[in-house]
């Protein structure tokens, strides 16, 4: 059983202050990301390679997230979301965006939790489903804003 605590917005603040700048804006959100729409899960696992804890974000968010850590034009994060994908030079700095947040799960515990990696999903191929889980929404200055969950599995 993982102990690993779901973020707070205090921290998710923190942490995306640090990574996108200190002018996003992080807020609870009562919904999270529209699952019947394209969406980014991230996957974190256990020593024992079992996922414990996800984020799963809309496609605008992750764009915008993986296009402001380097300064990508928005209209290529847009362009890539309307294309319903992550765009292939948004998506390394996408995955490194996710992998450092693997530390939200990792603040407040002992437990050690690893990024497994991170997949785009529809409705056809959806996210895992979560046992409990927090909604926020991030408004990044000059890109889209969108709303992410973080949730156990």
């Amino acid at each position: 059983m993982c102990s690993n605590p779901l973020p707070n917005l205090k921290n998710i603040e923190k942490m995306m202050h640090c990574l996108l700048g200190d002018k996003v804006e992080a807020r609870v959100a009562a919904t999270g990301p529209d699952l019947t729409k394209p969406h980014v899960v991230a996957s974190y696992i256990d020593d024992a390679n079992s996922v414990q804890r996800v984020l799963i974000c809309d496609l605008a968010l992750a764009n915008s997230m993986g296009a402001a850590m380097s300064m990508i034009p928005a209209g290529v994060a847009n362009d890539a979301t309307k294309a319903g994908i992550v765009a292939e030079n948004i998506q390394s700095n996408l995955g490194e965006v996710l992998n450092i947040c693997v530390n939200l799960f990792t603040e407040d515990s002992t437990d050690r939790l690893s990024f497994s990696g991170l997949k785009v999903c529809s409705p056809k191929d959806p996210a895992p489903a979560v046992k409990q889980s927090v909604k926020y929404a991030l408004d990044i200055p000059r890109y889209a804003g969108g709303s992410f969950l973080a949730g156990s599995v």
